[in-house]
């Protein structure tokens, strides 16, 4: 008898961990569950794809609205963020994780629409924002834009060059040595 029901408990354990809809929940919400209901309004998500990792959702108090905005190029998680209204440009980097170390800090590009017209403008974030990225406020469907440095890719090939060169040249000399002798 003992065996027994231990091996049921055996089984319902196996069972409740592999299929989750098995176990009866005894909370409504799990701590990773999210309702987009608390986060957007409906019409804010209508039309969007959800392709998995494009689209982040920011971690906001329940009532205050949230503006698309897309986030793109060197920083940890580009795509579109829906962050609160009323974010500066250094929050909005914020939300999506900040830049890489490999970005032009100090050229980070926003791009706003004012009806018909298009405005591009460039920020220094490099020693945490000048007053101006913080002053700007972000509209919905604005662009960021951090752009890649290739400073370290190009002393990479520099330094190899370098390298190169050295080689030539110390065979060179090595070479006339040999022929002297």
């Amino acid at each position: 008898m003992k065996n027994k029901t231990l091996s049921y408990l055996l089984i319902y354990s196996l069972l409740s961990c592999s299929f989750p809809s098995f176990a009866k929940s005894t909370s409504k919400k799990s701590a990773s569950t999210i309702d987009l209901k608390e986060l957007a309004l409906p019409s804010e998500v209508e039309g969007l794809g959800k392709i998995m990792g494009s689209i982040y959702y920011s971690p906001v108090i329940k009532g205050k609205v949230l503006i698309p905005v897309h986030i793109w190029g060197e920083v940890q998680k580009p795509g579109l963020h829906f962050i609160p209204i009323g974010s500066s440009l250094v929050e909005g980097l914020s939300i999506a994780g900040g830049v890489t170390a490999t970005a032009k800090s100090d050229n980070i590009k926003l791009t706003q629409r004012n009806g018909d017209t298009v405005e591009t403008r460039s920020f220094d974030v490099s020693e945490g924002g000048d007053s101006e990225a913080f002053a700007t406020e972000l509209k919905p469907r604005d662009t960021i834009f951090a752009e890649r440095s290739t400073f370290r890719e190009d002393r990479a090939y520099y330094t190899s060059l370098i390298g190169v060169v050295a080689t030539i040249l110390s065979s060179i000399i090595i070479y006339r040595e040999v022929r002297k002798n």
